[in-house]
């Protein structure tokens, strides 16, 4: 078994992966981290189970079994933890401060979103974001009716959100009571209490939703009653995730201000690693505002754009473009900040000048298309991009007195509007079609998987001499010499060895010869067979029913995001169909 030695392995245990606040946390740890040479980003995530809400005894015992796979924080080597349970349990409180901390108390770590005492924490500062909406809705539309969506008890953002949101309307003086709020679970799931808050507030004027994904459900209601966001009732929610954007009509939402949590996390993490003293953080907020309520940060100058203000294209990138200064940029990609102030400056000079040459129209009409080639609708979303460039094209045309360049600014502005729209519209065609082909592949694979006359050995060689066929670049299965049987009263689930089967690099697979194979269960994520092209990989359980047969590491990509652990059921599902195939042998015949 070979091991990098000197490359540093960091976990980031999460409770739920499939969130669009996870995805975006993690996506913000990975862009941050140094080289994957030297780096390693290991994710254990979960699913939240809320036994005390549900009482779907089979549901529980699944995500119990599920759920296995954070007792990898205290086996595995790790050498420093981003740790964020959201809902943090009492339960779950009681087992982070006794066997979990006990065995890391030496490894360097840092919670997000937590109240636990003694540790380094990096939190939101949710006051700022929300004193700002508040201020401006009371201040500027003179609203006096306020509802809140919120979220569970054992939450701690969830009830700070609340009683800021609370104590804010109450410096007003306006009044909230418990009929103008509504709790959920903080999923988009939550209709029907979105709702009984509206039926029991038929003449709200705004409502604050605890995160994105409950305003999605608010948005739901809100179709069904004839009730248009930003029209009817003013809607914003929390965490400034792609969901806001994505909505229709878009979300204005309360997010980080200059520096994303996960990537505050892992600066946090990476000095301590280094033995500095580093105390807890809180990152900054602000509203950002979009068509569900109408908000700017900043007007358009007349002197600013007269002057061609390099601050003030800065500032315009900065605004349209917000995810990009939080996203890693490496040296051989574009640098689309440059980029877009080299064809915005060029176009308010010509404004200036009263002239621009056919020459530099089609110059700036290449760099636009590059600019939207090289992937600048990542850092945005379409209503914020296209909003800002109206009003940039309005106070031009307001200022541009010759006909002719008017002509071909206006043109200009006109490109960068299709080819947004353009860019976008690609986008979705082509998640919806590696949708569809992780379908495919699952269905490929399983079809492959028909029964065979082989021993069980063999018959596992060839399922996973086909594990190509479910769409994964990059990964590995972990098993174990036999199948361990879930207890939940054992607190010691997995033995101490684990035996590598096979990788995947770039869609190849290199199936491990036996001799190699088996490592302590510490190691796993330490193995220089893994790709040195991923900065991370997602840790699955392989399990069916009690039966937990091994781990699936797979790479950070957006084909685990929508489906990893689908795909990880199925294999599970195949690994229990060969062993049941073997111990009854007269059925194949």
């Amino acid at each position: 078994m070979k091991r990098n030695e000197n490359r540093k392995i960091i976990g980031l245990i999460l409770e739920n992966i499939f969130t669009d606040f996870s995805k975006e946390l993690i996506q913000s740890v990975a862009d941050a981290m140094p080289s994957p040479k030297n780096f390693r980003l290991v994710v254990l995530a979960g699913k939240y189970d809320g036994a005390e809400i549900h009482t779907d005894a089979k549901h529980h015992n699944y995500l119990t079994v599920y759920n296995s796979i954070f007792h990898l924080d205290s086996l595995c080597h790790f050498d420093g933890l981003i740790i964020h349970l959201g809902s943090m349990t009492p339960e779950k409180k009681r087992r982070i401060r006794t066997s979990h901390l006990d065995y890391v108390r030496n490894i360097p770590r840092v919670f997000i979103a937590s109240d636990m005492e003694g540790e380094t924490l990096v939190n939101y500062d949710n006051e700022a974001g929300i004193r700002e909406a508040v201020n401006y809705l009371v201040n500027i539309n003179e609203f006096s009716h306020f509802c809140m969506l919120g979220g569970r008890d054992d939450n701690i953002d969830a009830i700070a959100r609340k009683n800021i949101f609370i104590r804010c309307l109450k410096e007003k003086h306006i009044s909230f009571s418990e009929q103008n709020y509504q709790r959920t679970d903080m999923s988009d799931q939550c209709e029907a209490e979105a709702e009984k808050l509206l039926e029991n507030n038929p003449d709200v004027q705004a409502v604050f939703c605890v995160n994105d994904s409950v305003a999605k459900a608010l948005y739901s209601v809100m179709n069904k009653k004839n009730l248009v966001p930003g029209r009817d009732i003013l809607v914003f929610g929390f965490d400034n995730t792609h969901l806001a954007g994505e909505l229709i009509p878009s979300l204005s939402s309360i997010g980080a201000d200059n520096c994303a949590l996960g990537k505050k996390a892992l600066e946090m993490l990476l000095r301590k690693m280094n033995g500095e003293e580093v105390r807890s953080a809180l990152v900054p907020t602000r509203l950002y505002g979009r068509e569900s309520f109408h908000y700017e940060m900043y007007d358009y100058t007349e002197l600013e754009m007269i002057d061609v203000n390099p601050a003030f294209i800065h500032r315009m990138f900065d605004d349209c473009f917000y995810r990009y200064r939080n996203s890693y940029i490496d040296r051989e990609s574009v640098n689309l900040k440059r980029l877009f102030y080299e064809f915005i400056s060029r176009m308010l000079f010509a404004m200036k000048r009263r002239y621009m040459s056919i020459e530099n129209f089609g110059e700036i009409q290449r760099m636009i298309d590059k600019f939207f080639e090289k992937g600048a609708m990542d850092y945005t979303d379409a209503a914020k991009l296209l909003n800002s460039v109206e009003r940039l094209q309005s106070s031009i045309n307001v200022h541009q007195k010759s006909i002719a360049a008017n002509v071909l600014i206006n043109r200009l502005f006109l490109r960068i509007k299709d080819r947004a729209i353009c860019a976008l519209a690609e986008q979705r065609a082509l998640e919806k079609s590696l949708h569809q082909k992780s379908i495919r592949n699952v269905q490929e694979f399983m079809l492959e998987l028909m029964p065979n006359a082989g021993t069980e050995e063999e018959n596992l060689e060839h399922l996973l001499r086909n594990i190509d066929k479910l769409g994964l670049q990059n990964s590995a299965v972990y098993l174990f010499e036999k199948p361990v049987r879930f207890r939940p009263d054992n607190t010691e689930i997995f033995p101490e060895t684990i035996r590598l089967h096979c990788v995947m690099k770039a869609g190849e697979i290199y199936v491990m010869p036996k001799e190699r194979r088996t490592c302590s269960i510490s190691e796993i994520f330490s193995r220089n067979e893994l790709s040195l092209k991923c900065k991370g990989y997602v840790a699955f359980t392989l399990f069916y029913g009690y039966s937990i047969y091994g781990i699936l590491l797979c790479e950070l990509a957006d084909t685990v995001y929508r489906s990893g652990d689908y795909i990880a059921l199925q294999l599970s599902k195949a690994i229990y169909l060969n062993r049941l195939q073997a111990l009854v042998p007269e059925e194949n015949s």
